[in-house]
């Protein structure tokens, strides 16, 4: 059914991960967010603790936060959820994710049942959702699944601002075949729409249309207190470096507002 939220025709909740499941893991292979990850597992408790990814995709945040908290000792419950079954499967085929339990799901419309000790989203993937609304419904939703120490986390980036709302670019060149991305960007709405257009000599064409809606800090803060919930820090990266108002990328953590003692 199309959504006319998403800024493309045509565009649903699962067309971002159906479209990039098969070379997601190959494209994003050098994403430099392991640091999130690391962040991660520090925030748990020193106990086997419940987890929960929304937009799980591919599973490869997952799987490592599972790994390190293995090594660890502990025997974590592994929950994910993501709109997009291609990706589902690709997560599903992870070796060390035979252990997680991945719906499909919109996580702005409904969230497995039960309490997390931590909730996460990975790279800039809170921003697939596609207006107020919806983010407002997944912070309603996160509030509702944590449990009383529970922390929620998600690690985005803000667009830098552009002197062209619309560029065209070459992602790469192949002697079988050529990738371009085109992109155009609305400061107005806060939204990026793009398209990666992948031509081969075995496949033809091949699209992978993408949007995001994305929010500032004080804009998801203004969002997460009207859901309950209240800043525990924001971060630049996963060793703790202090965000500044000029740092494009930040890891915000938060957790069930507390009332006054």
């Amino acid at each position: 059914m199309n959504d006319d939220r998403y800024g493309i025709a045509g565009y649903t909740a699962s067309t971002y991960g159906d479209a990039f499941a098969d070379v997601y893991d190959e494209w994003y292979s050098s994403l430099d967010d392991s640091d999130f990850v690391r962040y991660l597992a520090l925030q748990l408790p020193q106990n086997s603790a419940s987890i929960l990814e929304l937009g799980v995709g591919t599973g490869r945040l997952l799987e490592q936060l599972h790994l390190i908290r293995r090594e660890q000792g502990f025997s974590d419950s592994l929950q994910g959820i993501d709109s997009s079954a291609a990706m589902l499967d690709k997560c599903r085929s992870r070796e060390h994710l035979s252990v997680a339990n991945v719906a499909q799901g919109d996580f702005s419309h409904d969230l497995p049942s039960g309490t997390f000790d931590l909730i996460f989203v990975g790279y800039n993937t809170l921003f697939n959702l596609p207006d107020d609304t919806a983010l407002a419904s997944c912070f309603a939703l996160v509030n509702a699944r944590l449990s009383t120490d529970g922390l929620f986390a998600f690690d985005v980036v803000i667009p830098e601002p552009t002197s062209s709302p619309e560029t065209v670019t070459v992602k790469s060149i192949r002697t079988d075949g050529v990738t371009l991305a085109v992109s155009r960007h609305d400061h107005t709405t806060q939204r990026i729409t793009g398209q990666f257009i992948d031509i081969t000599e075995e496949q033809g064409v091949t699209l992978r249309p993408w949007s995001v809606k994305y929010w500032t800090p004080a804009q998801l803060d203004g969002h997460a207190t009207a859901a309950g919930l209240e800043l525990v820090e924001r971060i630049s990266h996963g060793d703790g470096s202090t965000h500044d108002a000029d740092d494009a990328r930040h890891i915000s953590t938060y957790r069930r507002i507390r009332p006054n003692n």
